[in-house]
Order: C-alpha cells, then sequence, then structure tokens
C-alpha cells in the first residue's frame, strides 16, 4: 500500500526498480527553462497556518481542458499511423553515436541536502531561470532560442506533446517579442500555410525555415511555423511561441523537428534528451539536450519502451490510489508524456474508476467539466504504472487547491477528459513530471526513461 506519511516515505516509494541506466553525454547541452505562472504567490510552508491550501485556478484548469481535447484530436489517427509525416529514424540514427548502457550512481540526497545542488562540470553549461507561481499550479516552463540571421532571440515553451516549432512573425495582434523575418538573410518560405489549434486559441501563419540556435548549438534549413495571427489567450502567457518535442510525424510543418535535425546534423552525440521540471522554485527547471544529468535524479533510471513514433507514449498498465491498485488490459490504455500539459487526463471511464478509490471524491461539474473534488484533510497515495514500473504522484502536486476560499473540498490534479478525447488515451502532465525526472531516447528501440527527481529530495 502506499501511504505517504511523510517526504521520506514519498522519497523512498520513488525508487523503481533496477532499471539499465545511461551515463550522462559528455557533449550534452543544458538549456534552461523558465516556467511561467500567473502571479508570485508564498510558499504555503512559509504562512501562518500551517495547513495552508491555495484556491484552485479553475479558469486556467476549465482552459487547458478543452485545449488539451483539440490538441488531441488526431491522436487516434496518428496512433494508427494514418496521415503521418515519413521521418527516416535510422538515417537520423547513423549521424550519432548510440550510447551504450552505463550505470548512473545512486545519489544519496540525504548527504547532499534539499534541493539546492551546484552545477556538475563545464561541459553541461547552465543558464539563469525563473519560476513565477500561481497558488500550487505550475503552468509553463520555456526557454530561449534564436534565429536568423544576424540572430534574434524569443521564448518557447518545451512540449513533448507537439512536433512544430512557432514563433511569432510579423503579427499586429501579438504582444511578445516577434520574429522579424525580413531582417534575416538566411529566412526562406514557400508560403505554405501553418496553423495550430489549441482550445478556444490558435496560431495561423506560414511554414518559413531559417537557422535555429539552441543552448549553443545550430540546426540550418530548419521549418518552423511563422505566426501572423494568433488568438488572444497566448498573449496572457510570457513565451513567444512553442518548441515541439514529439515526433516529427505528425508535425503540422511536415518536417523534421528542431531536435531531429540537430541530430541529423551531428549536433548531438547521443540521441536523447531528458527534461527536469521545478516545483514552486525560482532555479532548476532544465532540458538536457544529448544528455541526462544526475544532479537533477535521486536514484536511477526505470526504462518503458515507446509505443508509437508518434507522441511520446508508454503503455499504461496499472494506476492506484490510497493503495487500491486498478490493473488495465494490456495495451488497452497509452500513456503520451507532455511537458505542455499541466494536468493528468483520463478518460471518461477511468477517471471516474479512478476516484472511486478516494473517499468522499465526487465529479465537481458544477466548477468545470471533468473536475473531482476531494475532501481537503485527506492525502490520497497515488501511483500510476508504466510497463511494469509504479511511480508516485507527490501528494501536494495532486492537489490543485481548493474549489473556494470556505470550501473543505480540493480539486484533484487528474481530470476526466470525458467520451470526446481518445477513449485509449491517458495525457500524462507537469502534475506527475515534477516527482520524476524524464530521459526522451530514440535508440534502444526508442523509450522513455523515468528517474526519481530531486524534487522530492529531503535534508
Amino acid at each position: 500500500m502506499l501511504i505517504l506519511l511523510s517526504l521520506f516515505v514519498f522519497s523512498t516509494l520513488l525508487s523503481p526498480l533496477l532499471a539499465n541506466p545511461v551515463q550522462p553525454s559528455r557533449l550534452g547541452v543544458r538549456l534552461p527553462i523558465k516556467d511561467r505562472l500567473n502571479a508570485q504567490m508564498p510558499d504555503a510552508s512559509k504562512q501562518p497556518n500551517a495547513d495552508f491550501i491555495p484556491l484552485c485556478n479553475l479558469t486556467f484548469a476549465n482552459w487547458e481542458r478543452d485545449a488539451v481535447l483539440v490538441k488531441y484530436a488526431d491522436a487516434p489517427e496518428f496512433l494508427a499511423g494514418i496521415n503521418l509525416f515519413s521521418v527516416d529514424f535510422n538515417d537520423i540514427l547513423s549521424t550519432v553515436s548510440n550510447p551504450l548502457d552505463y550505470a548512473v550512481p545512486f545519489i544519496d540526497i540525504r548527504k547532499r541536502g534539499f534541493i539546492d545542488v551546484p552545477v556538475m562540470t563545464s561541459a553541461f553549461p547552465v543558464m539563469s531561470l525563473t519560476d513565477f507561481i500561481s497558488g500550487n499550479l505550475d503552468m509553463l516552463y520555456y526557454g530561449p532560442v534564436k534565429i536568423g540571421t544576424p540572430e534574434q532571440q524569443l521564448t518557447v515553451d518545451v512540449d513533448t506533446g507537439s512536433a512544430d516549432l512557432w514563433i511569432p512573425s510579423n503579427c499586429p495582434s501579438c504582444v511578445n517579442d516577434q520574429f522579424d523575418h525580413e531582417a534575416s538573410s538566411t529566412f526562406q518560405t514557400d508560403n505554405q500555410r501553418f496553423a495550430i489549434s489549441y482550445g478556444t486559441g490558435s496560431a495561423r501563419g506560414i511554414v518559413g525555415r531559417d537557422t535555429v540556435h539552441i543552448a549553443g548549438m545550430s540546426v540550418t534549413n530548419q521549418s518552423f511555423g511563422a505566426v501572423d495571427r494568433l488568438t488572444a489567450d497566448f498573449n496572457e502567457y510570457p513565451n513567444d511561441g512553442l518548441l515541439g518535442m514529439a515526433f516529427g510525424t505528425i508535425s503540422r510543418t511536415r518536417a523534421e523537428t528542431v531536435f531531429e535535425n540537430l541530430m541529423r546534423q551531428g549536433q548531438i552525440q547521443d540521441p536523447m534528451f531528458s527534461i527536469h521540471l521545478g516545483r514552486m522554485r525560482e532555479q532548476g527547471s532544465e532540458l538536457c539536450l544529448g544528455c541526462s544529468d544526475p544532479t537533477k535524479m535521486a536514484g536511477t533510471i526505470a526504462w518503458v519502451p515507446v509505443q508509437s513514433k508518434t507522441y511520446w507514449t508508454v503503455p499504461m498498465d496499472a494506476f492506484s490510489a490510497n493503495g487500491e491498485k486498478t490493473l488495465l488490459a494490456v495495451n488497452n490504455i497509452l500513456a503520451a508524456i507532455d511537458t505542455g500539459t499541466s494536468l493528468i487526463y483520463f478518460p471518461g471511464f477511468l477517471a471516474e474508476t479512478f476516484y472511486n478509490s478516494i473517499p468522499g471524491s465526487r465529479q465537481a461539474e458544477e466548477i468545470g467539466r471533468g473536475i473531482y473534488a476531494y475532501p481537503c484533510d485527506q492525502t490520497p497515495s497515488v501511483a500510476l504504472s508504466f510497463g511494469g514500473f509504479e511511480f508516485a504522484i507527490h501528494p501536494d502536486d495532486f492537489n490543485l487547491g481548493k474549489v473556494s476560499t470556505n470550501s473543505s473540498e480540493c480539486v484533484g490534479g487528474v481530470v476526466s477528459s470525458g467520451n470526446g478525447g481518445p477513449q485509449n488515451l491517458a495525457i500524462i502532465g507537469v502534475v506527475f513530471l515534477k516527482s520524476w525526472y524524464t530521459v526522451y531516447d530514440y535508440a534502444h528501440g526508442t523509450r522513455i526513461g523515468f528517474a526519481p527527481s530531486i524534487n522530492n529530495a529531503h535534508p
């Protein structure tokens, strides 16, 4: 039974069964990510009331659910192999040296101290980053890229749930920084149209090609969406654009992704990237390109095979709540690991089964479609199982906050996608990923590695 009596017990739960770990690449580069939330809020641990629970941002929760349904509207076709862009991954992998499996030593977090760790070595350059916090909800992680000749710096949301780079360019309605394609001597376009939608928001423009600089590396002739029409939703966030890190097979530009081109053009030694997402802290989040970073892990990596080279999907074979484990039929449910989504989304029937294991929980349609509430005085122990490994979710991440100021109910981090989304797909967002350092490996048959995150470390 998973009972999280303390952070010490939770940290113990985070160590999965031993799997084939991976050695950090010597030539890998870390790109820090900026974690943007609506407003800076005080740390709950510093409140006069030790039981302080912030309000849930219900407006965002409802908006994101709609956005996720649109984002994954084509998932049934993509997962069935329909309407995919052809990417020769064997040819791409021939340009990089496939890594062997080495042991990553277990890092004794009790001796190292709580979360604040030194930078590894100069081989892994780190840039400063900022975390803006709204209540207890992390919404968006973004970092810098430079585009064009001469270089123009913009910021992008790092999203493993989509496959396109898009940035605003000559966009009258955009309030953030934009790319001036007329000022770049290397910009090209054939005026192919680009369009992508997220719920009530959309981005439209043309497909352009230019040099993209990321974390000290450069990729030439990279296709991206040069967006000249952007709905107002996007102006509420500080990132300028978005960097898709899923497989190029699902790209709207019908082109290989930035990371795939970094590999093809010999910029990456090891065909992997990894991501650490911080929890309510000003520093720490990063995207590691061609590498993994053991200073962000508190244990070994458990590897799970990817089921489809579209989204980063792994088989979801069980979940548990309060020690009650529900087994799922083999290959019946896939889980898309999505850094661009904040919450966790289950098909309607699965969400209902999940919350039946949490006493006092209920579907709270009066505050939002698909949202469930449960008694705040409970601390549910929640875990998901991928490929036979069980991965716990930190209780502070699962609790999205109170339903209202005087309410005794809190909102759960698992949301029902209802009957409108794919019924064989769960979307696993930041609520889960803050507890797990993730490695996305194009080699070894394509796989995702999960290692306990230092977010859950303690003195």
